[in-house]
């Protein structure tokens, strides 16, 4: 026999990886937010502390920016996963090989 087989069951498994680090990175994402909300006019009022205000936005912005793509994707690679070894379990059935 050549070719490869596919173990749907390991597809799914890994399913579960990507959910639980997703999980984890929205919980890290939701901290960084609660941390820069809370200490977010801490920053004093010298020159260093308004120079660092005038720049946080833009630095929250492209921090968050980038946390939400990686979720997307850590959604997307699940999504792709779960479907792929939705594909694979159908193509395994006898009826769908024609058997």
């Amino acid at each position: 026999m050549s070719g490869y087989y596919v173990h749907p069951s390991s597809l799914r498994s890994q399913t579960h990886v990507y959910d639980q680090q997703r999980i984890d990175v929205e919980q890290t994402r939701n901290d960084l937010w609660a941390a820069f909300d809370r200490d977010r006019n801490t920053l004093g009022n010298d020159e260093y502390g308004a120079e660092l205000a005038k720049k946080l936005p833009r630095i929250e912005e492209e921090i968050f920016t980038a946390l939400n793509a990686y979720i997307s994707e850590l959604e997307d690679t699940s999504s792709g996963l779960r479907t792929t070894a939705g594909n694979y379990e159908l193509a395994d059935q006898p009826w769908a090989s024609g058997s």
